[in-house]
């Protein structure tokens, strides 16, 4: 029975992720910087679920290590490494969802391919460093008893990573959200009036977005002309917006601005706000998960 269900754990952790990495490759319009680091944690997940979950599942099942020192060093490793890449890829993603939700029209300059790629490689190569110490000395003596894996408990190296691997993930998450969570307040006082202003880049100075429900007019407007032009919609969007940017002009020296284009804009609010809630549940249930185990292990010596 313990046998079936820690080897239906490991298929179902490969097999979700799989299907991540799978909607990603298949699917185009999913390739965003956003989800490079979603991609990121599948690929986090799935190793731990194809090269530390079998061997931990086997530790529980016949009660003893039956793969020799050398690979529990290994293993060991191994654990630690795609745990702390899951865990700050978590961290990450938090932090893209913050600048999402409090700069939405400006989060794809942000964050760029190049910086999320950056950032990737910056989550492994931390990863790596908390994991290969014990590798390279930092653990206690080796456990005489061959049949014997643990990770290693020497108390310096525990403090060392479980600060890196959790604690200082979790504080950085923890501000973030509740950063989140005091926008989406402001958000909701803003929508509650109907209007909700940020800027659009550099050059531009504010679009503040009006939203209700029948008659919709968009208006642009410059430092000497401006006008206005009407749609009907089950739930639109008006949109005021003041820059010194050229817009598109409608032949009389006038600026129009695309509604299809502001009225994504508008959209994009209501987006990451919901995305932002979907991660808010699962860093609960991360730390849920997570804390009990980073609590205990320091005191386990």
């Amino acid at each position: 029975m313990k046998g079936t269900v820690l080897g239906s754990i490991c298929l179902v952790t490969i097999f979700g992720n799989v299907l991540v990495l799978m909607a990603v490759f298949v699917n185009s319009h999913l390739r965003s910087t956003t989800n490079y680091f979603i991609v990121n944690l599948a690929i986090a997940d799935v190793l731990l679920g194809t090269l530390v979950l079998p061997f931990s599942a086997s530790i529980e099942i016949i009660d003893y290590w039956a793969f020799g020192q050398t690979f529990c060093n290994i293993w060991a490793a191994t654990d630690v490494l795609c745990c702390t890449a899951s865990i700050l890829s978590l961290c990450v993603i938090s932090i893209d969802r913050y600048i999402g939700v409090t700069k939405p029209l400006q989060h794809s300059s942000i964050m760029t391919e190049k910086r999320a790629v950056y950032i990737i490689i910056a989550v492994w190569f931390l990863s790596v460093i908390i994991s290969v110490a014990p590798l390279i000395g930092w653990k206690d003596p080796p456990d005489p008893n061959p049949f014997v894996c643990t990770v290693t408990k020497q108390l310096g190296y525990v403090i060392f990573s479980v600060s890196g691997s959790f604690y200082i993930p979790l504080l950085i998450i923890i501000i973030v959200y509740f950063r989140i969570y005091k926008e989406a307040e402001k958000q909701y006082r803003f929508l509650s009036t109907g209007i909700k202003t940020a800027k659009i880049n550099e050059n531009t100075e504010e679009v503040t977005l009006r939203i209700h429900t029948g008659h919709s007019a968009i208006e642009a407007a410059t430092a000497s002309t401006s006008a206005t032009f009407s749609a009907k919609s089950e739930t639109s969007d008006s949109i005021y917006q003041n820059s010194s940017a050229s817009d598109n002009s409608d032949g009389s020296g006038r600026k129009v601005i695309s509604r299809q284009t502001l009225s994504g804009r508008a959209a994009k609010f209501r987006r990451e706000r919901k995305a932002a809630k979907t991660l808010g549940i699962v860093v609960g249930v991360f730390i849920l998960c997570w804390f009990p185990f980073f609590f205990v292990l320091p005191l386990d010596r």
